[in-house]
């Protein structure tokens, strides 16, 4: 039998699908609005699909999932990092809503830090900036460069926004903007990071998917940065681990 995890995040829900321990299934989409009504039908769906035995959810919208239990997303992304990167103790991910430090040992949280209160250090800042740039996401390079050749000053999420639309009025290029986000939301995550010692770093979540981004990480943070493989799933692959078990 199979056994399925949810994360349910605060802009995009993903899902892994595990038959004992072998990965079949990673998928994402975009969190719905009414999200009671329509995980009952989806959780239903990936049942009889896969012949599901257990589902467990993570996420801010964990408690609204069909699921037979619910973990802390810090849990399963714990236990995530444990199956694809067992050698690496800390993580850090920046989903859209906040930015996460974790120590862990053989898949199980031994401590964490959270920053939920700056939103230029998460994910949200960079939607927001795409937006206002009339970029995608997925069109996000970071070229060859160590870091971006335009940076913000800004710490706050208001200010740099203000700081952003100076820099389109003077003809800077959207691209070269968007790469100074992306090296300003890290250098916000740099405060989290110093919480803890360590001397290599997994990076996972939406950001990990950006080309360049491990560069990047190296170079604000000082130590060597891995995107290891699905890295926006670990918290997904984490709950159907524990659904497993």
């Amino acid at each position: 039998m199979s056994s399925i995890g949810i994360d349910i995040g605060s802009t995009y829900t993903k899902y892994c699908v595990l038959d004992g321990s072998e990965i079949v299934m990673l998928s994402s989409e975009r969190t719905p609005i009414r999200q009671k009504e329509y995980f009952e039908r989806k959780t239903k769906e990936l049942r009889d699909l896969y012949h599901c035995d257990k589902i467990v959810s993570c996420g801010y919208g964990k408690n609204n999932a069909e699921a037979d239990g619910s973990v802390s997303e810090l849990v399963a992304l714990a236990a995530g990092a444990g199956k694809i990167a067992p050698d690496f103790d800390v993580v850090l991910d920046i989903g859209g809503q906040d930015t996460k430090i974790i120590v862990c040992k053989d898949g199980r949280l031994k401590e964490f830090f959270v920053n939920d209160k700056c939103a230029a250090g998460c994910g949200m800042f960079v939607s927001n900036s795409t937006n206002l740039l009339q970029q995608e996401f997925g069109s996000i390079t970071l070229g060859d460069s160590d870091e971006p050749s335009v940076k913000l000053s800004s710490t706050c999420a208001v200010f740099a926004q203000s700081e952003i639309t100076e820099l389109i009025a003077g003809n800077v290029k959207p691209e070269d903007i968007m790469r100074g986000v992306i090296w300003q939301v890290l250098v916000q995550s740099k405060a989290l990071l110093s919480k803890v010692r360590c001397e290599s770093l997994l990076f996972t979540g939406g950001l990990s998917q950006i080309p360049g981004i491990e560069r990047y990480a190296t170079a604000v943070f000082g130590i060597p940065v891995t995107v290891p493989e699905h890295s926006p799933y670990l918290s997904a692959i984490g709950a159907a681990i524990i659904a497993s078990n």
